[in-house]
């Protein structure tokens, strides 16, 4: 095959292969759109939560098959957005956002939880316009929502868990939501209304989180629950401000570590320690192709594994799967590549000591930042063009399972994102893919070759990332920046640091933003 087409073929496998894994977690879910002819439970479930169901163990009862079922809870990323909107104008005493500000996303419970948000600053009409458009897409008959009545009573606990359940509790907190009634003289009095249920108040706190809790503390007037939640709302503020200083300070150290790694370069005190071989690229390229499909086709499999998708041992398994599927390096071994090449053509040598390899790692953390922060910026204008509500929802998997993991899940989490991820995710997109790139293009000079390579390598590794098409940029940033410590060290080694540092750095903010 003429070395064109070979090239070719090799792109048409990334990229088709790359498309596949981008479109299944975010492929339309059937039901839901036909939610109008065919109501059924499954209708506020996202296609990876009924994907995952069948994986289930044999015996358990078929979730579809019944309303009483457990939901799916309010993502992370949501609470963390309606939380800040809260607590930073309780805090700065600022002036209240427009009611499109606050609506915090287009699914159903998104919808649920900016009800009590919208409640909150004073916009009630617009509160029973989310729950009508929640209820809506949970094909729940909720009748005029606005409507003073007592609804609320309506005995709902044997069908704890159902959608309808949960509707008819959110819009039982914002009618009863406090309201001052003004006197002749001046002075004001809370007009009392009928409250939710107790059972109503364990609902909205087990599927929508803080926003139950919260709802729960304004409707009731409890001023014991108010003092926790405003020693926690304290504590949520301060960590926010520790994490704040900790990636401006970084950050602002890796524009001053950017800028001098460019006139490095540019004045040739450093350059390219990429290491080079005649007629290796396509190899790479044909080497990254068979990592993608092992890769995607153990994740199959282990679908099809009866293991509990809540289960500990399923993360143990996925930790275990990621190295498995480096075993596609032998497909560079059977091409004719002497083990020592494949080092070196991927980076994994090293021959400096520890601390020349910490230093690296801090710089190329340190870079890395600046470039995720313009990938934020460039996410945000994308979402403020396409007119997207608050970016839809950029959460990852792995935070929805931080909520309630115990200590044993939570080190196995640590262990996949911090250890696992940055080995493997660094050996074949930064070793592997990039040097294909580099080589296939190192005709076009040093600058042209690093840029392209950088822009196609990242564009791939944050598109087949789940947190969705405004997050990529970050992620793509974060790439790129990964990518010049490979370019400039040679080696993938201070990659995988930076890269569990990091993940860490962001896991952590997450276990204390929501186990606290």
């Amino acid at each position: 095959m003429p070395r064109f087409l070979h090239a070719v073929a090799v792109w048409v496998f990334i990229l088709g292969i790359a498309g596949v894994a981008i479109y299944v977690p975010h492929r339309p879910n059937p039901e839901v759109e036909a939610f109008d002819s065919a109501p059924t439970n499954d209708l506020g479930r996202t296609p990876s939560q009924i994907t995952t169901d069948t994986a289930k163990p044999s015996g358990q009862a078929d979730v579809a098959s019944s309303d009483s079922q457990v939901e799916d809870q309010i993502s992370s990323a949501t609470q963390l957005r309606g939380r800040l909107l809260v607590v930073s104008q309780s805090m700065t005493k600022g002036n209240a956002p427009l009611a499109a500000d606050l609506i915090l996303g287009d699914e159903p419970l998104d919808r649920l939880a900016s009800a009590i948000v919208l409640m909150h600053f004073g916009n009630p009409a617009q509160a029973y316009e989310q729950i009508d458009l929640a209820a809506k897409s949970l094909a729940v008959d909720v009748g005029d929502s606005s409507a003073d009545v007592s609804d609320n009573s309506i005995d709902l606990t044997s069908d704890k868990s159902s959608d309808k359940a949960l509707v008819y509790a959110t819009r039982a907190a914002v009618i009863a939501w406090p309201e001052m009634i003004e006197a002749a003289d001046g002075t004001g009095t809370w007009k009392q209304k009928t409250q939710p249920t107790k059972a109503q108040f364990e609902l909205l706190q087990q599927r929508l989180g803080w926003f139950g809790i919260f709802a729960q503390a304004q409707v009731s007037c409890d001023d014991g629950l108010q003092m926790k939640l405003q020693e926690s709302d304290l504590i949520f503020m301060v960590v926010l401000g520790v994490a704040a200083i900790w990636f401006m300070g970084f950050g602002a150290c890796g524009i001053a570590a950017l800028i001098t790694l460019i006139v490095m370069g540019l004045t040739r005190k450093i350059g390219s320690a990429i290491t080079s071989r005649a007629n290796t690229s396509l190899i790479l390229g044909e080497t990254f192709v068979a990592w993608f499909v092992l890769f995607l086709g153990l994740q199959f499999a282990a679908m099809l594994v009866p293991v509990d998708p809540e289960s500990p041992w399923r993360l143990v398994l996925s930790g275990g799967l990621m190295f498995a599927a480096l075993g596609a390096l032998a497909w560079a071994r059977w091409r004719g590549l002497s083990m020592g090449a494949i080092m070196d053509l991927t980076g994994l040598r090293w021959n400096q000591g520890v601390f020349q390899l910490l230093w690296k790692a801090a710089i190329s953390y340190m870079t890395a930042l600046p470039l995720m922060g313009l990938g934020l910026l460039i996410g945000l204008g994308m979402g403020w063009f396409f007119d997207v509500p608050n970016l839809g929802n950029p959460s990852h998997p792995i935070q929805e399972l931080i909520d309630k993991a115990n200590p044993m899940e939570l080190f196995m989490l640590f262990a996949l994102a911090c250890v696992a991820a940055p080995i493997t995710e660094e050996i074949m997109f930064r070793g592997v893919l990039y040097g294909h790139l580099r080589q296939g293009t190192s005709k076009w000079g040093v600058a042209a070759s690093m840029i392209f390579s950088m822009v196609i390598s990242g564009a791939i590794f944050a598109g087949i990332h789940p947190q969705g098409a405004f997050v990529a940029p970050a992620l793509a940033g974060l790439a790129c920046g990964f990518c010049i410590t490979r370019e400039w060290s040679g080696s993938v080694f201070p990659g995988m640091i930076a890269h569990g540092i990091q993940n860490a750095t962001v896991l952590a903010l997450n276990v204390v933003l929501f186990q606290m």
